[in-house]
């Protein structure tokens, strides 16, 4: 690709030859000839210059010699010029021969289905889906134009995904949700689930991650939110949009959760609590209680970041108060004793 396009198309400033052709982006210490390295740290750039053929900087970045697109975000950058020079790859159309799809499902045009996928009866499966190996897709389920389940994912009965959702493997849309109410000698009497998952268009769920359905009406995830893996979602909770979930975060049943959260690894939310609007969760964090919209918060429990720093600060210097408080206390001993 030549690089005067590929400057248009990801948004930056083209300094050089723009008759510079690019065929794939590659780490600074693999690149070779025709390669382009996307540099986020200007510290690497000779190393760069002595391998690579063009590189991507940050607007304010040293100047180079080799041909450069300056951008005002690498990272974006980096996700545009991957998009365009490693687009993902796509099986041919087509469905396996050990595939099983019942006589009621319905598929639309340029359809993938890998070996031994399931499709259960009444299911709609849209443009160009693409269901890889081993994967069950419920009676009822509805599933929007170009969307990708990859292998071992299932897709529990009478729940919908939009268009363009990705599912990693291994992940379960729609498992049953916990819940159980006791009776008088203390069982547990399962409540049956019976509502159902929507994901929005451009959701995508990690590897074994775990979407309850809800025990009425349907746990939601909206528009362009982001599960990494092993996260777990409880039943009837509620996330908004452009939303990004680090790995194993786990929210209890029925959160409401606002737009463009973002929530840090190992962190955990308790049941019918409210994160607000562009609110962030650091990593390892215990949510016991609402989050106000904007607000950034840490610890166990939560609280403002800025408290928290505070208190983990007072605790570094508690074995040095410690100390002190058994002079001054012997101190006092000797004075008494005195008297």
């Amino acid at each position: 690709m030549r690089l005067d396009d590929l400057a248009r198309s990801i948004g930056g400033r083209l300094v050089g030859d723009p008759a510079v052709e690019v065929s794939r982006v590659a780490a600074p210490g693999d690149a070779g000839p025709g390669d382009l390295v996307v540099l986020a740290d200007p510290r690497r750039l000779g190393e760069v210059e002595a391998r690579a053929t063009a590189v991507i900087l940050a607007a304010d970045a040293p100047p180079t010699r080799l041909p450069a697109i300056r951008v005002a975000s690498v990272r974006l950058a980096l996700a545009r010029a991957l998009r365009l020079l490693a687009p993902p790859r796509s099986p041919a159309p087509g469905i396996h021969a050990t595939s099983v799809v019942a006589e009621r499902a319905r598929l639309g045009t340029d359809v993938y289905l890998g070996p031994y996928v399931v499709v259960g009866a009444g299911a709609e499966l849209g443009d160009r889906v693409q269901v890889h190996a081993h994967s069950v897709i419920e009676d009822g389920v509805r599933i929007g134009p170009d969307s990708v389940l990859h292998p071992h994912v299932t897709v529990r009965w009478g729940c919908v995904l939009g268009a363009r959702v990705i599912l990693q493997s291994g992940a379960v849309i729609g498992s049953d949700g916990f819940g159980y109410a006791q009776d008088e000698a203390r069982h547990h009497i399962p409540i049956p689930q019976v509502g159902i998952v929507v994901l929005d268009d451009d959701v995508e769920v990690g590897a074994n991650s775990a979407v309850d359905r809800a025990t009425l009406g349907a746990t939601r995830i909206g528009r362009g939110t982001k599960l990494d893996n092993y996260v777990h979602v409880g039943h009837s909770v509620e996330i908004g949009e452009d939303v990004a979930i680090a790995a194993a975060c786990f929210i209890a049943g029925s959160v409401r959760i606002g737009h463009r959260v973002l929530m840090g690894g190992m962190s955990g939310v308790a049941d019918h609590l409210t994160i607000g609007d562009d609110a962030v969760v650091l990593g390892d964090t215990a949510v016991t209680r609402d989050v106000p919209a904007g607000a950034i918060v840490a610890g166990r429990p939560a609280r403002p970041r800025m408290e928290q720093r505070r208190s983990a600060a007072a605790a570094l210097r508690l074995p040095e108060v410690l100390r002190q408080l058994q002079d001054l206390r012997r101190r006092v001993a000797r004075l008494e004793r005195g008297s």
